[in-house]
Formats: structure tokens, C-alpha cells, sequence
């Protein structure tokens, strides 16, 4: 939303030479390689991002350090063209050589591969035994109908010599020469594709011929329609954008990257690639019983059974004539491929009234309503190929509500704001975006029910909460500010005043969501509408089958001198375990006052990787002194280390509310208690275990965020039921708003 705040979009611009190049040797030649100066972060994923042909001479040299935290990112260039040669140059000794550097540099690290133009296409055919996700950029998959560029080639090519390497590099990526053309079909690399791969086009298409002031996109419609129908293939449309989609679209290629990054870090207990993620995320959450027929069932099954594990999901198998066991009704109907005839009028019975078919390909209206289905609003602007209906006996279904999350303060908020949005897009009546600040609201009809959550805004003057008061409500939206923490408590972790704006922003919303009693208290001062949400699981890990080591985790933004002192009183831990370890997250203060050489430090990490190290440690210590500002915080690394069988010991300021001491895990009310109460965790192992089960076992059936789904959903179709009313309230409490409500609507006209 205008107004709404600044980010930080990709980092401060450089060029390579503010970059460290390196030559990373393969067996085909040196390639090389350019990435940021300093230490490298062993515990980030690591991004490979490739040029394009049609590069300009720094595109993506900011990419190592706009990534940030989330990621250690390094550029080449494609082989022959703006960097050396291979001794073969082609698209698949390029896709070879990358696989090799992909090993070389981050051996024991998940990789993302970031490749654009004729890159995506060599990244597409890369293959790394720890590369686990692509985003392609505009991949010129066919190069026979490149009628925008064949004529600017030519003019391009014509006054070099012949030996010249940039003939060869366009000859051998794009199919193009400066005298006759023979133009590359590289779809057969679809087919051999099985990593979930995002890929961005540009939205001005390219077809019909015509005269165009810039590069328009080089995907046709079948290569389009292609990537839509594949079912390891996300698309996101970078709208308004020419070919250089990157270059016009910085903030969605960035927000793509996070993504792919997190995700790649995630530890499952279904093989990636094997999942039409497309497909099982646009299946209802709150699903209980789930029919899936097609390829990758098994797969499905258990990425939706992680996030919805007290769900049934029934596998078919793909064949034609499959017909499921006699039984109850289902919630849910999966279709993972275009259904042959008669499936769907088989299957459909099966369904209860009110669910949802969520299918693979394309039905027509008149084949849903053969079978008593509405269709759904698309899953995606980008017309990813996955479509839903609803089972209505042929009324229209009611339209879905516009949710669209705005991260102010994405790091380390994942649990409020991206995963979230992600598991409430599930939901076929919320027709949920996540998106980082800046951002203006979408375009939408006046009567179209719409929310706008705000995630962690900054301190707001009056001045600027009425501004944005003003233009969301003139645009018919309603606002909800989410905020999970005691504002004065994120004033001092950021070392600066609190102030009387870090109270007043909650008054410029219509309604705030939050996460703990303590929480909704403070806010109803400023604003009449709260609602608590509490924090919750995403996705349930296993219970492990096997004793873990003795392994201690610690994870956390600074705790100050407690966290300190809580430290250094675990010698007789050590003492009592000699073989104990540590593993410290974030807090460089902690891991120092470790008394043991026996200890593992690592910064911050994506939520995903953050998770995976946790799971992989028998015991999460969460100390919290009793500063007031701190009450009001919530039980969630309970809930990060209960979801993979971790369990937890807390200080009761915070845990007493979760904690049943000696059954769900520990309470350690002093200094003093930390050491025993860790002794006692590591050393009683029936003990341990069982508490870890209970743990467990409570997130399962209580704490997931499948169980929010719907109340959420029910809260934000409410909230828009009784708009007038909260209008209404806000320009009551909110000085000056009618007068700029007055002017942002006239000067919409």
C-alpha cells in the first residue's frame, strides 16, 4: 500500500568487481564464479544464479548480498558468452559444468538454482545431487518464433568476425545466427524435470506479432501452457513486465528466491520430487477425508497428512477405472492428472455437499455442472494448471474473500505471516496473497470481500495512520494489524525509545489478531476488535523412532543476561555428560557462555532450516526472565520443538501456561534449576521420552494451524459482515479521517 512502508528491495546495487570471483574447476573447463567477499555461512542454503544470454553487464551482481540472511548466493555467466568457453558450448555441457560447481561450492548444502533466459533453460537440465528447487525466469524453451529478437541478432552479430565467440554462444543457447537461424525445441527438458522449479514470465505476452517498444516476453503460449500442466512447476506472472522480468520485477523475483530458499531447507517426510505441490496446497486444510487418484499419491498423502495429520487421505492409484472402497463420504476429491471419462461421474457421488474437487488440467463448465459443481475462483493469478470446484447441486458458490498479508517484518516471523497465508490459501473461500512491504492493494470491485492484514508495522504518527486509514477504506478495504509481541519489547531489542506511536499504530486498523491474552488486553485500549490466534505447528514431523543423542538446542533473538546466566550454569550438565552438545541459533552472548568446547554456532537461519536443526536435538531449552514486557510472549518454541518430539524446558514466566512440569516437559523457575532440570532431561530417558510423546501428541491434536483454517476464515468473512460498523468506529476514534477519507475518494473520482 502506498504509504505503508519501505523495504529494502535487493540490496544496495553493485557490480562484480564489488564481488570476489573465484574459478571453480570442472571437467569440462574453469567457470567463474562471483560471489560476496567475507566468511561463508555453512548453515544457509546457497543460491546459483545464471545469466542470461541477453544480459546486461551487472544484471544480478546484486544478487549475493540481496538475498541477505536467507542465503549465500553466488553468479555465473553462461559459458562462451560473457564468460570463458567450455571446451564444448552447448546447452548441455553448460547444464554439466553447473551441476559440478553446484558440488564444488556448496557441497553439503541445499541449493537453489536461479537461472534467467537462455540460463533457465540450462538450469532446467542441471542435475546435483543437492540441488533441490529452480526458479526460471523467462525460459526460451522454444526460440523458433523469437520474431522480437531474430532482427535485433542479426543487426547485433553482423559486424563480428566468424571466429567470434558470441556466434557461437547465440548458435548454441538461442538457435539464432547472424545469417540464418536454427532455432532450438528444448521441451524434451519438461519431461526430465522433477524438481519443484517456480518460474516467473513476463506479462506482456509475446505473441501476435506487432511493433513493441520493448522486448516482450519469449515464452509462446504452448510453452506457457506447457509449464502449467507440469506438475513439479509453480508459475507467477510479473505483471507488466517485458522479457527482463527480473529487472521489472525485483520484489517478486526476490519474494519468489525467499520462498524457493525456505522450502529448500525444509527436512520432509515426502520426497519433493515426487509432489505436485500446486495440487495438494489448493486442497482444502480443513479437509477430514481426502481422495486423491492420479500420479504421486503417496506423496500427496504425506505432505497433506503432515499438515493435517488427524485427516484421511485415500490413495487410488492412476488407473482409469479406479473406483474407491465403499465408505462415508469425502471432504476433498484430488484429481493429480486431467480426468479420463467417467472418473469424475464416478467419483463425485463420493463427495460430501458443500466439498471441493481440486483437479489437474481442464474441466469445462458444462462437465461440472453435469456433476453438480461450481467452479472456484482460479488457485492463481498466474494460471498455474490446477482448478477448483465445489459441489453446490449447481447454484453458484458464494465468492471468495481477498486476503492479502503484508510482511513489514518478514525475518524470523514465518509463524505470523507467510505460513499463515500459505495454509489459509488452501481454503477454496479465501483467495489468500502473501506479500512483503511495499505494497498497494490489489484493484477490486467495491462489494468484493476483501482484508487487509498489516504483519508488524512500525511506530505510526497520527499523520501517516490516517493516511493509510484513508486509502485502504476508500478502495473498500478493511485492515487488521498482526502483531505478536509486547511493542515495547521489540523497542528495546531494537535499541530504540518507546514511544507514544508504538501504542497508537493499533488504532489505525479496523480489527488486530494477535497471539496471547496478555496481548488482546493491551491492544482493546487502542482498538475495539482483537482477536487471539494462537501460534501453531505447520507441519507435524514424525515422532522419531529412535533415542536421539544427546544433543541440546538453543534458538533465539537475544535474551540479554538471563539467557547468559543460564549459560554458564550448565558446567555440572557437562560434567555429569561428557559426550553432551550444543547447538546455538542467533544468540553469539549464549554460545560463549557455554562451559564446553563441545558446541555447534550458527546465525540465523530460514524458519524451514532453523526447524531441521531443532528436530535433530533431544532437548530445546527456552529460558525467559519475568520482565513484564516478556509475559505476554508465546509458548511457540514449545510448539517448534513439541512438533518434531523435542522436548522442551521453560521458565514458567511464559511456559506455566503449557508446561504440566514432569508430563509435557520441564519448568525452571531459577538459575539454579536449569542444570538439574537438564540433567534430569538427558539422563532418564523413559522420562524423556514420554514427555516428548505427550508433547507431541498435544500439538498434533490441538496445535496445528489446519485447525485454525476455518476459524480464521470465519473471523475475516465477519469482520467484513459488520465493515459498516467498523468504519463507523474508526472514524470516531480517528481524528481527521472523514476529511481525508472525503479527499482519497474524490480524488479517485
Amino acid at each position: 500500500m502506498a504509504g505503508l512502508g519501505h523495504a529494502l528491495l535487493a540490496g544496495p546495487r553493485l557490480s562484480f568487481g564489488d564481488l570476489t570471483r573465484i574459478e571453480a574447476a570442472t571437467t569440462l573447463g574453469v567457470v567463474p564464479v562471483w560471489r560476496k567477499a567475507g566468511a561463508a555461512e555453512p548453515g544457509l542454503p546457497g543460491v546459483v544464479a545464471i545469466q542470461g544470454l541477453l544480459a546486461g553487464p551487472e544484471d544480478l551482481a546484486s544478487l549475493p548480498v540481496g538475498l541477505g540472511r536467507v542465503a549465500e548466493a553466488c553468479v555465473l555467466r553462461l559459458p562462451g558468452a560473457e564468460a570463458p568457453a567450455l571446451r564444448e558450448t552447448s546447452m548441455q555441457a553448460a547444464a554439466r559444468a553447473v551441476g559440478e560447481v553446484i558440488v564444488q561450492l556448496f557441497p553439503d548444502r541445499p541449493v537453489v538454482l536461479l537461472g534467467v533466459s537462455a540460463g533457465a533453460v540450462v538450469a532446467l537440465g542441471v542435475r546435483a545431487p543437492n540441488l533441490r528447487r529452480i526458479v526460471a525466469v523467462e525460459p526460451t524453451l522454444r526460440t523458433g518464433e523469437l520474431w522480437p529478437l531474430q532482427a535485433v541478432v542479426r543487426d547485433h552479430l553482423a559486424p563480428l568476425p566468424r571466429d567470434a565467440a558470441a556466434h557461437r554462444a547465440f548458435a548454441a543457447y538461442m538457435g539464432l545466427g547472424a545469417r540464418a537461424d536454427r532455432p532450438r525445441d528444448d521441451l524434451a527438458l519438461l519431461d526430465r524435470l522433477d524438481l519443484p522449479t517456480d518460474v516467473i514470465l513476463a506479462g506482456e505476452p509475446l505473441e501476435p506479432r506487432r511493433e513493441a517498444a520493448r522486448l516482450p516476453s519469449l515464452v509462446d503460449a504452448t510453452v506457457r501452457a506447457r509449464l502449467a500442466a507440469h506438475p513439479r512447476v509453480r508459475l507467477h506472472l510479473a505483471a507488466g513486465s517485458g522479457h527482463n522480468a527480473q529487472g521489472a520485477a525485483p520484489k517478486l523475483l526476490r519474494d519468489v528466491l525467499f520462498e524457493a530458499c525456505r522450502r529448500a531447507s525444509a527436512e520432509t517426510i515426502y520426497e519433493p520430487r515426487e509432489l505436485d505441490e500446486p495440487l495438494v496446497e489448493a486442497t482444502p486444510l480443513t479437509a477430514a477425508r481426502v481422495l486423491h487418484w492420479g500420479p504421486g499419491g503417496r506423496a500427496f498423502a504425506g505432505a497433506f497428512l503432515s499438515w493435517n495429520p488427524t485427516a484421511e487421505v485415500a490413495v487410488l492409484g492412476d488407473e482409469p477405472d479406479a473406483q474407491p472402497e465403499p465408505g462415508g463420504a469425502y471432504d476433498a476429491l484430488a484429481l493429480g492428472a486431467p480426468p479420463p471419462p467417467g472418473l469424475l461421474a464416478r467419483l463425485t457421488p463420493r463427495l460430501a455437499e458443500g466439498g471441493h474437487v481440486v483437479a489437474r488440467g481442464r474441466l469445462s463448465e458444462s462437465d461440472l455442472s453435469a456433476q453438480g459443481l461450481a467452479p472456484r475462483e482460479p488457485v492463481d493469478e498466474a494460471g498455474t494448471g490446477v482448478l477448483r470446484a465445489q459441489k453446490t447441486g449447481g447454484a453458484p458458490a458464494r465468492p471468495a474473500l481477498r486476503l492479502e498479508t503484508v510482511a513489514f517484518a518478514h525475518f524470523l516471523m514465518d509463524v505470523r505471516s507467510r505460513l499463515p497465508a500459505r495454509g489459509l490459501r488452501t481454503d477454496p473461500e479465501l483467495e489468500a496473497a502473501y506479500v512483503t512491504a511495499p505494497h498497494d492493494p490489489s484493484v477490486q470491485p467495491p462489494d468484493r470481500p476483501k482484508v487487509l492484514v498489516l504483519q508488524r508495522p512500525g511506530p505510526t504518527p497520527i499523520e501517516r495512520g490516517r493516511r493509510m486509514m484513508a486509502h485502504a477504506m476508500s478502495r473498500g478495504w478493511l485492515a487488521v494489524i498482526e502483531y505478536d509481541d509486547h511493542p515495547g519489547l521489540v523497542a528495546e531489542a531494537l535499541g530504540r525509545p518507546f514511544t507514544a506511536d508504538d501504542l497508537a499504530r493499533f488504532g489505525y486498523a479496523h480489527a488486530v489478531q494477535t497471539t496471547t491474552e496478555p496481548l488482546r488486553e493491551l491492544f482493546l485500549a487502542y482498538v475495539p476488535e482483537v482477536r487471539v490466534f494462537e501460534n501453531a505447528a505447520f507441519e507435524l514431523a514424525p515422532f522419531p523412532r529412535e533415542d536421539r543423542p544427546r544433543r541440546v538446542f538453543y534458538g533465539a533473538v537475544s535474551r540479554g543476561a538471563f539467557g547468559v546466566a543460564v549459560a554458564r550454569s550448565l558446567a555440572p550438565v557437562v560434567q555429569a555428560f561428557p559426550d553432551v552438545e550444543f547447538v546455538v541459533l542467533g544468540d553469539h552472548e549464549v554460545f560463549e557462555a557455554l562451559p564446553t568446547r563441545n558446541k555447534a554456532f550458527e546465525t540465523y537461519l530460514p524458519y524451514e532450516a532453523y526447524l531441521a536443526r531443532m528436530a535433530r536435538c533431544a532437548v530445546s531449552l527456552s529460558p525467559v526472565d519475568d520482565h513484564p514486557l516478556r509475559l505476554a510472549k508465546s509458548d511457540a518454541k514449545f510448539i517448534d520443538a513439541a512438533r518434531a518430539g523435542v522436548v522442551t524446558i521453560g521458565s514458567p514466566a511464559i511456559y506455566a501456561r503449557t508446561i504440566r512440569h514432569g508430563e509435557n516437559g520441564l519448568l525452571a523457575a531459577a538459575v539454579e534449576d536449569w542444570a538439574p532440570q537438564l540433567i534430569q532431561a538427558l539422563g532418564d530417558l523413559p522420562l524423556r521420552r514420554a514427555m516428548a510423546r505427550t508433547a507431541w501428541e498435544e500439538v498434533r491434536n490441538h496445535r496445528m494451524f489446519a485447525g485454525q483454517v476455518a476459524a480464521r476464515r470465519d473471523w475475516y468473512r465477519d469482520l467484513w459482515a459488520r465493515r459498516d460498523a467498523l468504519y463507523a468506529s474508526a472514524l470516531d476514534r480517528i481524528p481527521g479521517l472523514a476529511e481525508a477519507l472525503a479527499a482519497e475518494r474524490a480524488a479517485l473520482g
